[in-house]
């Protein structure tokens, strides 16, 4: 991909529509169901033009949020204030927000045109605009051309389409979305996560996006929020969370395959000392307030760990032998076990094939070193 010059990246900014809201502040968000804490001291400020991705697991509280935001849930506790007024008492239907959901929830019966318009309709707005805004966010979204078929007669990718329209034909406050491409296939999720970044900027839309794929997530978001049983674990723009999670939770979720069992025996600055089960010593860099001897997670992505024949054995290198070798196009992703005790997964354009002898490294700089979580 072709970066974009600062200059053109500045005229882009200068182009965009401004954003609907200044700013949301979600104060000390909490729910219960019964004895279940879905949502627990939930607090996020988002500027307006802000797309927001809450990510994490199932059932970790990010729909809640989302429902709670939305006006579908009453909190037990805190506030949601929009451009400092809060928004706790006013129905959902007058937030004037606009949703985007896992199944569509189109009219079956109704033309696509009509499927867009219908939130408008409800409005009241004049026929003539309504028709004119209908046919704007159509072709925003490349479907003029099927405004008089039916859902059914659409793929899954045009049918959400249709669903961003109709979300944004009313020109809501705030887009919030509950993992809209999760029944797309991989080829479509691409498609469309292109098309909601494009319309995000080109409308000046504020977003919230529920998923629990970290690709997406990473891909969409101008911050990422990371759940974890219904509180906030680390917020931060993308390329932070990706390189430098705060927690082995927070490592493991965000593709930090190798999370190995350590001892720390030796602790200076952020520089750390630890031994594995399997008795080998490695190098890496402190994220957690340890001292020797305390349990701990070293943690290390794929694509991070040098592999090498295994007569090239360097300085703090150990030894493995390859058990699965997968071809994944581009490069390969191995499971190596071998002297640390249990296999490491490693991503390399090598062409190794298994029973390959090899030798792998794991670069210091990139071994975090966390606390053992209970």
């Amino acid at each position: 991909m072709v970066e974009r010059t600062e200059e053109a990246q500045r005229k882009s900014a200068a182009e965009r529509p401004e954003p609907h809201i200044k700013r949301i502040w979600v104060k000390n968000l909490s729910k219960r169901f019964g004895d279940l804490v879905a949502l627990k001291d939930f607090e996020l400020e988002v500027e307006g033009g802000e797309f927001i991705g809450l990510l994490g697991p199932s059932g970790c509280g990010k729909t809640t949020a989302l429902n709670c935001f939305a006006g579908l849930l009453e909190p037990d506790a805190g506030d949601i204030e929009l451009d400092g007024e809060s928004i706790l008492s006013v129905p959902s239907e007058r937030r004037r927000f606009g949703m985007v959901f896992q199944n569509y929830a189109l009219f079956p019966h109704l033309s696509i045109a009509r499927n867009v318009s219908f939130g408008l309709e409800m409005e009241g707005v004049g026929k003539t605009e309504v028709r004119e805004r209908v046919e704007e966010v159509l072709s925003l979204v490349h479907l003029e051309e099927h405004r008089d078929k039916y859902p059914a007669q659409l793929s899954g990718g045009q049918q959400q389409r249709v669903a961003l329209a109709r979300a944004v034909v009313t020109r809501p406050r705030i887009i919030l979305m509950d993992e809209p491409l999760s029944n797309l296939d991989a080829k479509l999720r691409l498609e469309m996560r292109t098309e909601i970044r494009r319309l995000h900027q080109a409308l000046g839309l504020t977003t919230i996006y529920v998923t629990h794929d970290q690709e997406e997530a990473l891909s969409l978001s101008d911050r990422v929020v990371l759940m974890r049983a219904g509180t906030i674990q680390q917020v931060g723009p993308p390329q932070e969370v990706y390189a430098e999670p705060v927690s082995g939770y927070a490592a493991n979720f965000l593709g930090y395959r190798n999370l190995l069992p350590v001892k720390l025996t030796a602790a200076e600055g952020e520089r750390a000392t630890v031994v594995t089960q399997g008795g080998v010593e490695l190098s890496g860099t402190l994220r957690d307030r340890l001292s020797p001897g305390d349990e701990a997670v070293a943690a290390i992505r794929p694509e991070d760990v040098s592999v090498l024949p295994a007569d090239r054995k360097e300085q703090g290198a150990f030894s493995g032998t390859v058990e699965l070798a997968e071809f994944l196009g581009r490069d390969s992703e191995l499971s190596v076990p071998g002297e640390l005790g249990e296999p490491v997964i490693v991503r390399t354009t090598g062409d190794w094939k298994v029973g390959s002898q090899v030798s792998l490294q794991l670069p210091p700089e990139r071994l975090f070193v966390f606390a053992k979580e209970g």
